[in-house]
């Protein structure tokens, strides 16, 4: 019984010259229900924008792709390729410095011929996990001086150039969850408040010398927004208001005033929770949340029953990447956080982030290795 419930869960189909594929019935369900739910929705915050709702469509189309092809390779590809993916990332963010696609005042993107732009640290919510892992695989716990410092220069290589960007959320983000690999590889707890130490000092430091001048209003926005309510503060009062004007059942798909009629700035992207909390209320809000939070279970879970060292760590890495980016989110828009820019996976528009994270899934379930 147990053999085959595994099998209905886990999956693997065999005839005659395929072989087994690889593949999670419960987390590609879930993670299938979130797109559609999050589709649905962008039909409608899109609506006057049909080319960038058919590149979105077309983008995870691309992403599913990727995990079906990804999930299929083994742990000693991943393992192999780990180090090549980590210095591909940090080159093609050196490349970003100098021939990136500036926006809003940020140099982020790269804008190739023959290919969509893309933003190259979303490279980073893989390769991170990926490297650390590969290093920290035949390193007992506790993790000695050495392997801690190694880890911590493996992360600030590549995170100094997206800062330098500048990208402050995506740096945070992604800095933070590689340190969850860091310490689920068995970090000593001296660590953890020297880190905590250091962590008040290079706040103070950052906002005196290293935090530009948006992004310190982007913080004192947060901690009052009205006292800018027609500028910076503006994002946080209207996603307050589209997300109380929604009730409980919502003004119905595509009746939403917020962000039909503008007052809500990228309604579309990191405030698609917002949309989404007008247009179906608490419910349809809770029920996107509840999807997440199963993606992030199940993928937890699969980390857990990983047979080596190495897939573990990668998987937690990946998984706590995503967990990061929801929650992160999800205070964003309820005003609890200073806006960082900080897409909702598998929901937001962007192409970039949506294919990474779908890449990411199907290595997590790659590396299971049933």
């Amino acid at each position: 019984m147990s053999e085959s419930l595994d099998a209905g869960i886990y999956g693997g189909v065999n005839t005659s010259g395929l072989s087994r594929l690889r593949y999670d019935v419960l987390l590609m369900l879930c993670i299938a229900a979130v797109l559609i739910f999050g589709t649905s929705i962008m039909s409608e915050a899109l609506s006057n924008s049909p080319f960038l709702y058919v590149r979105h469509v077309a983008m995870i189309i691309a992403g599913v792709f990727a995990l079906l092809i990804l999930a299929q390779l083994s742990e000693a590809t991943f393992m192999t390729f780990a180090p090549l993916i980590y210095v591909g990332c940090c080159a093609v963010l050196v490349v970003v410095l100098f021939f990136g696609y500036e926006a809003k005042g940020a140099v982020r993107w790269l804008d190739l011929p023959l290919l969509p732009r893309f933003q190259p640290s979303e490279l980073l919510k893989i390769g991170l996990p990926l490297t650390l892992a590969w290093y920290l695989r035949n390193r007992p716990p506790p993790l000695t001086t050495v392997d801690v410092l190694v880890c911590l220069v493996i992360i600030a290589v590549p995170l100094s150039l997206v800062f330098a960007q500048p990208d402050f959320g995506t740096a945070v983000l992604v800095g933070t969850a590689s340190l969850c690999v860091v310490f689920l590889a068995g970090l000593a707890w001296r660590w953890v408040l020297s880190a905590s130490v250091l962590a008040v000092a290079g706040a103070v430091v950052a906002w005196n010398w290293l935090l530009s001048e948006y992004q310190i209003r982007r913080i004192t926005t947060f901690l009052n927004p009205d006292s800018n309510p027609l500028g910076a503060g503006w994002n946080i009062i209207q996603s307050k208001i589209a997300l109380g004007s929604g009730g409980v059942l919502g003004k119905g798909l595509g009746e939403g005033t917020q962000s039909k009629l503008s007052f809500l700035p990228e309604g579309h992207t990191d405030f698609i929770l917002a949309v989404i909390g007008e247009e179906t209320g608490f419910m349809g809000a809770t029920v996107l949340l509840t999807l997440l939070f199963l993606v992030f279970l199940r993928g937890t879970l699969m980390a857990r029953k990983a047979y080596s060292r190495f897939s573990q760590l990668a998987m937690a890495g990946i998984m706590m990447m995503f967990f990061g980016y929801v929650i992160t989110n999800v205070m964003m828009v309820c005003g609890l956080l200073p806006v960082v820019g900080a897409p909702l996976p598998l929901v937001s528009y962007g192409g970039s982030s949506i294919v990474t994270f779908l890449a990411a899934f199907g290595i997590v379930i790659a590396l299971q290795g049933r």
